[in-house]
């Protein structure tokens, strides 16, 4: 019957040419069946738990609580950092070997998007239990100084714009995704200063701050678009603005030290008054970590400082807006 047909019970079909290249694999099959595979790259999230693993290598078991490496790179120049600290808060630093480097250049390379670009600085923070986190900077200064930005670090120096502005050229980004100061409008390094505050062109850290507000201002006002003078009514808003950008350049990212020396300065010239209990604040904290505790006296330093520059980036706009 047709339903017991066998189709291959015909000896000389199944010696056939045909049926021999149907059912026996080919030499070259054989050899790719049996070739290794070759290795793919970690993801991203894989190098990134790698990364936490080689730091928990590099620390070993001594006594450490937390441990936090900073790694940035621009224009192909890496620097990094590494620190514990211990149950009781006392921190340590420790080097800081070639093989987190290489890591850290292939995950930026992995975690590159078109869009975006690349970042420019990581924070990995990990536990002694193993549990880590990572926060990416993509578009604020690199300061190898954890304390300040407007002190030497390790290296001795920072990326300047020409550093940012090759990087960004290697690892290009949507316009939108540019940030404000890396932008060729955002060049200008003039800043006007009012009689009262010209001594602070040379007190410690605040020519970074001017140098900052002028930059933001630049800044802002190219991205509004403004090229003449501006109108009153716009004067508020736009101060707002890089009020709020220069102190996520300049002070957010460091720790309380910096914010604190600022205030000094500007107390020692008489511009600022004193304020009561600011030498109970942790120097050693960072100025975003001290906010969410936040106490009189920072919120007095706060309001001090930023007034200062307040009045700063005020001056700057009133002489665009005279033209």
């Amino acid at each position: 019957m047709a339903m017991d047909t066998d189709v291959t019970s015909d000896p000389a079909a199944a010696d056939s040419p045909a049926a021999t290249a149907a059912t026996t694999p080919t030499a070259a099959a054989k050899a790719a069946a049996t070739a290794p595979t070759p290795p793919t790259e970690p993801t991203w999230p894989e190098l990134q738990s790698e990364m936490a693993a080689a730091v928990a290598r590099v620390l070993g078991d001594e006594g450490w609580a937390e441990g936090t490496l900073f790694w940035a790179e621009v224009d192909s120049v890496a620097s990094e950092r590494l620190e514990t600290v211990d149950a009781t808060g006392v921190a340590r630093e420790h080097d800081v070997p070639e093989s987190i480097d290489a890591l850290g250049r292939r995950l930026r390379d992995a975690m590159t998007d078109p869009d975006k670009g690349a970042w420019f600085s990581m924070t990995l923070t990990l536990a002694s239990g193993g549990s880590f986190t990572s926060r990416f900077n993509y578009d604020r200064r690199v300061y190898d100084n954890p304390a300040s930005p407007f002190a030497p670090g390790q290296l001795g120096d920072v990326p300047d714009d020409d550093a940012y502005a090759r990087d960004l050229a290697r690892h290009p980004r949507s316009p939108r995704y540019v940030p404000l100061w890396a932008r060729p409008r955002a060049a200008s390094t003039d800043v006007v200063v009012s009689g009262l505050y010209e001594p602070l062109r040379t007190a410690w850290g605040w020519p970074g701050v001017l140098a900052g507000v002028a930059q933001q201002t630049t800044a802002a006002l190219a991205a509004a678009g403004h090229d003449g003078p501006l109108g009153a009514s716009q004067v508020d808003a736009l101060g707002q603005q890089v009020l709020s950008a220069v102190v996520a350049d300049v002070l957010e990212p460091h720790r309380l030290a910096t914010l604190l020396r600022l205030h000094a300065e500007a107390v020692a010239l008489r511009l600022l008054p004193d304020v009561p209990d600011s030498e109970t604040l942790d120097a050693d904290e960072t100025l975003v970590a001290a906010r969410a505790h936040s106490t009189p006296a920072l919120l007095a330093v706060e309001a001090g400082v930023y007034g200062v520059i307040g009045d700063l980036v005020r001056s700057n706009l009133t002489a665009r807006l005279r033209g």
